[in-house]
Formats: C-alpha cells, structure tokens, sequence
C-alpha cells in the first residue's frame, strides 16, 4: 500500500508527453472520476460482480470524486507526466465468497496543485456528504480532527478515502489519516495521543511493551479508522517491517499469537518467487498494519502483513502460480483471466504482475487475500479492449 499513490516504484510511467489537439487529447485528459468509473467497470466485469455493479459505480463515483473528478492532472501543470498519476488504486478482497472491489483515494483540492491541507478539505466535504447519505458515520473521526488536521511543512498527503463497491451501494468507509500532521518529531506521539481518545490506550501499552518495533518505525505515516458505529471498528497504524529475515519476523509476531506466527510463515512462503529469502532483498520493504477494536481492549485485535507482491514476484506466470494455492477455486479463475487482461496491455507485456501489494490478517486462518492494483495500469487494460 502507499500513501502518496504516485510512487513510481509501484506505478507504470505515465507517457512522456500528451497529444496536443484532437479526440486523442480528449482520451488522455480524462478526469479522474471518468478514469475510476472506466476502471471500476472494468473489473467488475473482469471479476464478473454482475449486471447491478455498473449501477452502483454510477451513484459511487459522483459521491467519492464529488468537487474535484472533473481534474485530470494532480498539479498545476498537466503536461508533467508525474501529475497525471492516478491519486487512487483499486484492491480485491479475495475469500471464499464473492470477490469485493475497493478503492482508495486522495481526494484533491478543485483545482491548483495538490496539498496535504487540500486533500485534508476536500476529503472532510467528501465525509459529511457520506454521512448525509447514511454511507458512513465520522464521529469517531472527529474526536481527532484537531491532532490530524496538517500543519507541518513534513505533512505527507492530508487525508485519504476508501470504500468498497457493491451492487446494492456503497460500504466499508474508511478515512486514513497523516500522521506527519505535526511534524515528522510528533509521529509516535499522534498514533499514542490517537489511541488514547478512542479508547484503545491499554491495547497502545500493549503494543510499548510487546513490540517495541512497531513504536520506534511506525511509517509509513497512516493512520486508519473504520466509520462504523459498531464495537467491531478498526483503528489501525502502519509500520514498515524492518527484519531481513522469515524468522525474525515470525518470533516479532509470536508475541501476538501461535496463528500470527504460522500465518506469516505461510505468506512469506507462498506470495515471493524466492520464498521467505525475499525479506532479504533490498528495496522495497514490506508493512504491517496493527488493529485495535473495542471488542479486545487489552491488546490488538489483529495484524495485516503488506508484501510488496510485484516487486518479489514481478512476472504474471509465477504470479498465478504462487496465487494458486491461496485462491478459493471460485474466484481462482477470474483472478488468472484478471492478470492475463492486465498482463496483454502492459508495457511489459505477458511478463507483468499487475498486483503491486498482496496483504492478509495473521491471526485468522480463513485464507482471505487482498491484492492491490494501480489505477494506471487498470486503465491501460480498460482502453485497450474499447
């Protein structure tokens, strides 16, 4: 997962520059709630989610890119190919039923260069219109609006939205919110001061005591809040695994359970080409995500192991060999024609792996997976089959 939906690392390269006059211009300068209805139908389609899904992507993109879809470019200079960059992705949940379709977004400013106070705006309006329409409830986001509204030149992107889409509507709103906020000096302190108002401080003193790790590294900066009244909502923070290898991190996440420990072994052996050894590899690094609900006070809930999945496994023939075993044989199939569609349009060609994250909860043992697409190379795939 990333926070500033533009990392070159986990996105295509945008095309060098975009054509000057007639329908090919109008095609590249697309806004970008036309490009997420575009993408979001295709893999409804792709997913077979139904006849209904196109419906309910009709009434959740005017709601989610309300004030700011009509933009095509994410700073003032469309021409840059860095500005044209998605400022969203799509994820698949992936169990036993049927597969559910996500996406996360920065909302944007209506019209200038992008800015973490900006997209900190805008995503409020976003908010209350959602709980006008009975979409989302942002009490619990409020009691923090004063720790996470931007005010730091370090801050990183403000405010972001994610929302799963249904045939019967929109659910599963989610607010992430900047914990460079306040400074880059103030980042352990925000997640600590965060938790402690929502009530979830016995479970942060846990984590103090438990895994120090988390507490010492907690980026990347997100902070996330499920916006549902129920006991069952999550707040989560992120932190980037630093262990080099599988057994270090399983121990680390032993202290939370026997399931958590066999889970993580489980995952570093299947999703990698090179199996557990790729903890070992520079770059891109993996993250964990903790998460705290009311329901266990004492201690967290769970934990969510982030595996940069294209950049261990980058070709589309391992990738679905390596999904094989972890897919329910009701969606296997959709995902395998899924990445082929994708594999075809991409620059690279068949070679491609199109998720660029692969994510699971540890302590659980249900098998349900989440894989992570950037919007780019969605749409790539939706316009080359137009």
């Amino acid at each position: 997962m990333t926070t500033d939906l533009g990392d070159p690392g986990t996105r295509p390269t945008p095309p060098a520059a975009l054509p000057a006059t007639g329908p090919e211009r109008r095609a590249a300068t697309d806004g970008f709630a036309e490009r997420a209805a575009r993408g979001l139908r295709w893999l409804g389609e792709a997913l077979a989610l139904g006849p209904g899904f196109g419906t309910a992507v009709d009434a959740a993109v005017p709601l989610l890119f309300d004030g700011w879809g009509h933009r095509d470019s994410r700073g003032s200079d469309p021409a840059d190919p860095a500005a044209r960059v998605a400022p969203f992705e799509y994820s698949l949940v992936l169990g036993d039923g049927e597969p559910e379709l996500r996406i996360f977004l920065r909302p944007l400013p209506p019209a200038g260069n992008t800015t973490a106070l900006g997209s900190w705006e805008q995503g409020w309006r976003i908010l209350a219109e959602l709980e006008r329409q009975n979409v989302a409830t942002t009490g619990r986001a409020a009691v923090l609006r004063d720790l996470f509204r931007p005010v730091s030149r370090k801050a990183s992107f403000g405010l972001c939205l994610a929302a799963t889409v249904r045939p019967d509507g929109l659910s599963g709103v989610k607010v992430y919110l900047d914990t460079l906020a306040q400074g880059l000096a103030r980042n352990r302190e925000l997640v600590g001061a965060a938790l402690e108002r929502l009530g979830h401080g016995e479970a942060w003193r846990w984590l103090r005591a438990h895994d120090p790790a988390s507490i010492e590294v907690p980026m990347p900066a997100v902070f996330s809040l499920d916006l549902v009244d129920s006991p069952a909502a999550r707040a989560k923070f992120y932190t980037t695994v630093t262990e080099r290898s599988a057994g270090e991190l399983e121990e680390r996440m032993a202290r939370l359970s026997a399931t958590a420990r066999q889970s993580t072994a489980a995952l570093l052996d299947a999703l990698p080409a090179a199996g557990p050894q790729a903890l070992a590899a520079p770059g891109v690094r993996p993250t964990l995500c903790w998460s705290l609900t009311a329901r266990h006070p004492g201690r967290p809930e769970d934990a969510t192991l982030y595996l940069p999945f294209n950049h261990y496994t980058p070709h589309a023939a391992p990738t679905l060999a390596r999904l094989g075993g972890l897919l329910a044989p009701a969606v296997r199939g959709r995902v395998e024609a899924l990445v082929a569609r994708c594999a075809a349009a991409a620059p690279e060609g068949a070679a491609a792996n199109p998720f660029h994250w692969a994510a699971a909860k540890l302590d659980r043992a249900d098998g349900e997976l989440t894989l992570y697409l950037a919007a780019d190379r969605v749409d790539a795939a939706a316009r080359a089959e137009r």
